[in-house]
């Protein structure tokens, strides 16, 4: 027992040293559900208000493994009885805690959107902000006095940007972005070696809808991701995903996730406004003994005012 106490301590502070030398973007397992978080060009692709909901438990059992919550709102801008908007606007609310560090993001989002022919080709912009807090204090610390870990950080305020290019049709999607422009420093009052700093993140996705008849559809997609900058980059990170949608009602799909992590997905339309989603990660890693697995769970809400605008559910819709 004690020796298993001290593979989860090591692990937790190998973690927290990573953490403290490079913050990186948020990671989701529904990416397809989520990608108004990392493409601001996706505002108002669906063309109604939609309001989602995602929580995310990393490395359950665990201590200290990131646990994360965020709520997003986006829609079109103008009357809904016109045939196509060209702006669509939104907003999303983020936090995460990882060990002692605590990060919550309040972003505004934009996009103007062009129509050619059944497609649409959207350039999108967010700015916001994110406030950073850190309490070291709480650290058991091997090195005392370590300059690192001396000065807690309390709602640091680090301004941000970012921008995308998001193009879509009624049975594909392709997409790439930075969501975070600049890289902040975490806190200027320490030495810029000492501190934790954004690492500049960019992205890459696409998918497709293959019909196979009335009742079933496959959707291969995938998101890529690169993280990095002189001083620091984390590897390559590709999520590759099937999924089996059927009767447009019930998706299920498996991911595999280069980072040695397979996932399972669950998604349902459970209602014509509602539609609720889960995940499972297992690591394939040397944590996978000790984890308890990575639970993620979403919920949207589509406000429909015109039938006519919105034929499919919101499975086919997803992108």
């Amino acid at each position: 027992m004690a020796a298993i106490k001290q593979i989860l301590l090591f692990a937790t502070a190998l973690l927290l040293s990573l953490i403290v030398k490079a913050q990186s973007d948020q990671h989701y397992t529904m990416f397809l559900y989520n990608k108004l978080q990392y493409n601001p060009a996706y505002t108002g692709s669906r063309d109604v208000t939609s309001v989602n909901a995602c929580y995310r438990n990393q490395w359950s059992g665990i201590s200290g493994a990131p646990k994360t919550f965020n709520v997003s709102l986006d829609a079109p801008v103008g009357s809904y009885m016109r045939p196509f908007r060209k702006v669509a606007a939104g907003g999303s609310i983020a936090s995460e805690r990882i060990g002692v560090e605590r990060n919550t993001n309040v972003m505004g989002y934009y996009a103007y959107r062009i129509q050619q022919g059944n497609t649409v080709l959207s350039f999108g912009l967010r700015a916001g902000i994110k406030m950073y807090s850190a309490d070291y204090e709480q650290l058991n610390l091997g090195q005392q006095n370590d300059i690192t870990f001396t000065q807690n950080v309390r709602n640091a305020m680090l301004p941000n940007s970012g921008a995308g290019v998001y193009w879509y049709g009624s049975n594909f999607y392709a997409g790439i972005s930075v969501p975070n422009l600049l890289q902040n420093y975490y806190d200027r009052k320490q030495s810029m070696d000492s501190k934790a700093k954004e690492v500049r993140g960019y992205y890459a996705c696409g998918g497709y809808v293959i019909t196979v008849n009335d009742v079933i559809q496959i959707q291969p997609q995938m998101l890529t991701r690169f993280a990095g900058n002189s001083q620091y980059r984390l590897p390559l990170n590709c999520d590759i995903n099937v999924s089996g949608i059927f009767y447009n009602r019930l998706m299920a799909g498996v991911t595999f996730r280069t980072d040695k992590s397979f996932e399972g997905i669950v998604h349902i339309q459970a209602t014509r406004n509602i539609n609720i989603g889960y995940a499972y990660d297992y690591l394939m890693s040397g944590l996978r003994n000790y984890d308890h697995g990575t639970h993620e769970i979403m919920i949207g809400f589509d406000l429909i005012r015109d039938n006519s605008k919105y034929i499919t559910p919101r499975i086919i819709r997803a992108f």
